[in-house]
């Protein structure tokens, strides 16, 4: 089963989930550096993974494709993490990427790093992260040539979230 994009939410997924932080790469990253740590940080994107490295700060969660602006990309990763993969076809959420994120929580809850290497693309990966990632957490994700986006984890960014995955169009297997 996957959960599919319709043309409606493209548009509205336009605008950004949680704060735009404008500017050039990595400059908004200097400016949010502070609001990390201490934070449970998920990272949805190579650049913005590797951003968050460079920073010196070990996101609790990363999920990348390895490619940026449909580029080959390969970031910086925290070798102490623990390492999952998963498919994901572009403008979906599979319930494969589902799971590993939930599950990546439970290792986060224990104090273990995840990274999540989706075959796809992990675009709308920021959705579930934000359905299950403990409230107080910061979910950040690119917003090619604008900067980056930051979202504090909050009930009614969780509504918001489930509000936009029960609008996706479902696509059981064999559909």
């Amino acid at each position: 089963m996957l959960f599919r994009l319709t043309r409606e939410l493209r548009r509205e997924l336009k605008k950004p989930l949680g704060e735009l932080i404008r500017g050039p790469i990595p400059e908004p990253y200097f400016r949010i550096k502070d609001e990390l740590r201490g934070k449970t940080v998920v990272t949805v994107g190579d650049v913005v993974t590797e951003n968050v490295l460079k920073l010196g700060l070990s996101p609790s969660l990363a999920l990348y494709d390895l490619k940026t602006k449909r580029a080959d990309y390969s970031p910086d990763i925290n070798a102490k993490a623990v390492f999952m993969t998963v498919s994901n076809p572009p403008g979906t959420i599979t319930k494969a990427l589902l799971d590993a994120i939930r599950k990546a929580f439970r290792l986060v809850e224990r104090g273990r790093p995840v990274h999540i290497l989706v075959s796809g693309e992990e675009d709308l990966g920021a959705i579930p992260a934000v359905l299950y990632a403990p409230y107080g957490s910061i979910v950040l994700y690119g917003q090619p040539d604008e900067g980056v986006v930051l979202i504090k984890v909050t009930p009614e960014c969780k509504r918001r979230c489930a509000r936009i995955l029960a609008k996706m169009e479902v696509v059981r297997d064999g559909d």
